[in-house]
């Protein structure tokens, strides 16, 4: 989801040194923005999801311990970036200039796209959707999608889906499009609002690592391993439920 361009930012000797704090030879250190649910977020202050599950199952392919640094999304890259942390996972978009900078494993998940509703307004099919006041989050890759594929709507972007929603349910828009898994849980919050799957998005999410990082190889290797034993199918159940996109 996080498409938010890359911006390199010195980081000052207080954050280099929290990064490193759990830097060892029998851990991997991943950086994380535990703020998009049920990718990651916290509970009780513990990171939880989805892509934290997936990273303790490749620390564990690598014999390893996964240990997790929860910071703000525009900090993980430039932590991998500089060596402060092994890699990055927070639901990151593999895209052509992010890898100009970084190595990315190759992609673990393709996010659906979804389109939220009123009940009494379904607008549910792309078709549906042309020419409608659309919402969605700011530098994400539903914004990308939606000016491609829907070039006619009248789009509006919010910083988070949370104002999204509310734009909704205001009035102010008439549909909002957001990833399939969030599509579900603000459906389930607001009784009045549906979802529906209308596509899939052409970009993958990796983890992200140092460019040329010894460690990119080692982890395709878990993931081709994690993906053929169905433990990454098990992961998506557990989180994602049915909001993958079935062509």
């Amino acid at each position: 989801m996080k498409f938010i361009k890359l911006i390199y930012i010195i980081p000052t000797l207080l954050f280099l040194s929290s990064c490193n704090k759990d830097k060892s030879a029998n851990t991997l250190h991943f950086v994380t923005s535990a703020e998009y649910p049920p990718f990651e977020y916290l509970i009780q202050g513990e990171p939880a999801g989805f892509d934290i599950d997936l990273a303790r199952l490749i620390a564990k392919e690598l014999g390893k311990t996964a240990v997790f640094d929860n910071m703000q999304f525009s900090s993980i890259l430039p932590a991998v970036s500089f060596g402060q942390a092994d890699m990055a996972i927070s639901t990151i978009t593999i895209t052509p200039e992010r890898k100009n900078n970084l190595d990315f494993s190759t992609p673990y998940y393709f996010e659906s796209m979804a389109v939220v509703f009123k009940k009494e307004q379904p607008e549910n099919t792309i078709a549906k959707l042309a020419d409608k006041k659309i919402a969605c989050q700011l530098g994400t890759t539903m914004e990308l999608w939606t000016k491609k594929h829907i070039p006619t709507a009248a789009l509006t972007t919010m910083n988070n889906n949370n104002q999204a929603i509310e734009a909704l349910k205001a009035g102010h828009v008439d549909a909002v499009i957001m990833d399939g898994a969030q599509g579900l849980v603000f459906s389930k919050k607001n009784p009045g609002l549906s979802y529906a799957l209308i596509a899939q998005s052409e970009d993958g999410y990796g983890i992200a690592l140092q460019k040329n990082s010894s460690l990119t190889w080692q982890v395709n290797k878990a993931l081709k391993k994690l993906q053929a034993s169905g433990e990454i199918k098990k992961l998506q159940q557990k989180w994602l439920g049915d909001t993958q996109w079935k062509n």
